[in-house]
């Protein structure tokens, strides 16, 4: 055994701790071989480890091999295989970066395991091999990878197992240069977001199930020939919670076909086929209060009832139910199910107060000062509440009511009575329409008439009153006619003249007439000859009764 650098091992079994970068190779071209009662690999640190070899560069009987904690490891082997586990055992590749470039399979055991951001590049060379071979004898096997990056190429399947294969995050990218580039004689899982990418000459798939969760799978096929790049017998199948949010395929003359609205059921057709798959979750909407009819619910803009399947994402919600208001808002769905359940609070709308503020209005119009008591009205005012919703509207009516009750029960102030304004009077200058009359006509009667032929004065000279004074042009019509009667026999020897002839003059001197238009005489002035001729009359009769009443004394003598 000899070394090309300072540092070289053989070891029968136990741990490799590359803390440093260092470099193995052996004058043979052998590798590193574990032998022993554990036959157990273990490359832990934070150091390289290069190996470059012409033949098998890491390998074991019966053992494990664990490649872990930060360690890289490069593997070059020209001849061989890059890492084996010949009877089987377990290679797990855990937070390393592992490089294996080989002339056979790069890396062959039992299972596979690559977790927690691991790097691993596997390349086998030769003809009718694959970069990694998983399976023994009794046909199981197993291929992990979780969260890390793996590249894969080789002749045959770049990944190729006897049990399952998944794919759970990270990424991965197998290329067969004559074959498909990846093949289970099991099931195949793709999920939790990876992505992964194939091409090959044939179909990939497995004998088992094709079954996808979250992920991305771009496949494609590079023969000349028209060959699908899924084999048509395990067709994806998008697993339950989940759904495809992309899809899209590439036929033999190059046209893209969009293949979201008619499912997976077309991916085995064509050379291409590009898909992604989301998570969806069930949600729910609780549209509150209570009782609400025609809710209508609506995300992204599309109806929806009872439930609905939503990728994790933020989505524009509108709801819309009688009396309320239209609701409208963003919901955020997580994978978190506190979220697959969202509860909408719709607000009703206000009632209607108009017919309050009609009444308010026609209060407010009001004198309270006319009223006995305005209190009924001020109370129903003052009790109006603002806040009542559409469901509450026979309590707001019932506010106008009491408003309008309060107004029509309203009790008016009485009126006091005007202060009389007092009828003009004879003795003073009337007013525009006086209304009084002279409160008494006199009636003349002689103290003493003679008794032998007692001359009555003519009842039919009356006695000229005017009842009214007019004030434009009095209409001085008298009110009564008097008869002059004598109220007793005159003694033998009267004394006076009789009283029986008074001044005839009215009891107030009325306003002057204005001067007369020749061409528009006043009525009231027609009157005056008559009350002067009638005075004339009076003043005659007294003459004659003096003259008869002389006569006789001096017969008797």
């Amino acid at each position: 055994m000899s070394s090309v650098y300072p540092w070289s091992y053989y070891i029968t079994s136990g741990s490799i701790a590359p803390t440093f970068l260092c470099g193995i190779a052996l004058d043979n071209g052998g590798g590193i071989f574990a032998d022993g009662s554990s036959d157990n690999y273990n490359i832990i640190g934070g150091g390289k480890l290069t190996i470059n070899v012409k033949w098998d560069a890491l390998y074991t009987l019966n053992g494990n091999i664990s490649i872990s904690e930060g360690a890289e490891l490069d593997i070059t082997s020209v001849k061989g295989c890059g890492i084996t586990s010949y009877n089987k055992g377990k290679l797990s590749i855990d937070g390393a970066k592992v490089a294996v470039s080989s002339y056979y399979t790069a890396a062959s055991a039992k299972e596979l395991e690559i977790k927690n951001n691991s790097e691993v590049v596997l390349i086998a060379w030769e003809d009718n091999f694959n970069a990694a071979y998983m399976g023994d004898e009794n046909g199981a096997g197993k291929i992990e990878i979780i969260n890390s990056k793996v590249e894969a190429t080789s002749y045959y399947p770049a990944l190729l197992t006897e049990g399952n294969l998944t794919v759970n995050g990270g990424e991965v990218k197998c290329t067969s240069t004559a074959d498909g580039a990846i093949w289970t004689k099991g099931d195949i899982l793709i999920k939790g977001g990876a992505k992964v990418t194939t091409e090959g000459k044939y179909p990939m798939g497995c004998d088992g199930t094709f079954t996808v969760e979250e992920a991305e799978v771009d496949a494609k096929n590079t023969n000349a020939n028209n060959i699908p790049a899924i084999f048509d017998e395990c067709v994806p199948v998008i697993a339950d919670g989940y759904h495809l949010n992309y899809a899209k395929a590439v036929d033999s003359e190059g046209t893209e076909i969009d293949l979201l609205s008619s499912g997976t059921q077309y991916f085995a057709l064509y050379k291409n086929v590009h898909f992604i798959t989301k998570a969806v979750y069930p949600v729910s909407f609780v549209v509150t209060p209570d009782g609400l009819t025609n809710v209508v619910v609506k995300v992204n803009g599309q109806e929806v009832t009872g439930s609905v399947s939503l990728e994790a994402g933020t989505y524009p919600v509108e709801v819309t139910a009688d009396n309320c208001k239209a609701y409208s808002d963003n919901i955020t769905i997580t994978s978190d199910t506190a979220t697959h359940t969202q509860t909408i609070a719709m607000t009703y709308l206000p009632a209607d107060y108009t017919k309050v503020d009609e009444a308010i209005a026609k209060a407010n119009a009001l004198n309270k000062d006319e009223y006995k008591d305005f209190t009924a009205v001020e109370t129903a005012i003052n009790a109006v509440e603002r806040d009542k919703n559409i469901t509450e509207q026979d309590e707001v009516d019932a506010m106008a009511k009491a408003i309008e009750d309060a107004m029509a029960a309203l009790v008016k102030k009485p009126t006091e009575a005007p202060t009389a304004t007092p009828t003009a009077t004879p003795t003073a200058a009337p007013s525009a329409s006086p209304t009084a009359a002279p409160t008494a006509t006199p009636t003349a009667t002689p103290t003493a008439a003679p008794s032998a032929s007692p001359t009555a004065v003519p009842t039919a000279t009356p006695t000229a009153t005017p009842t009214a004074v007019p004030s434009a042009s009095p209409t001085a019509v008298p009110t009564a006619t008097p008869t002059v009667k004598p109220t007793a026999t005159p003694s033998a020897s009267p004394t006076a003249v009789p009283t029986a002839t008074p001044t005839v003059k009215p009891t107030a001197t009325p306003t002057p007439a204005p001067k007369a238009d020749p061409n528009n005489p006043k009525t009231g002035s027609s009157n005056l000859p008559v009350v002067f001729g009638s005075a004339a009359l009076v003043l005659s009769g007294g003459a004659l009764a003096a003259v008869l009443i002389y006569k006789k004394k001096r017969h008797e003598k």
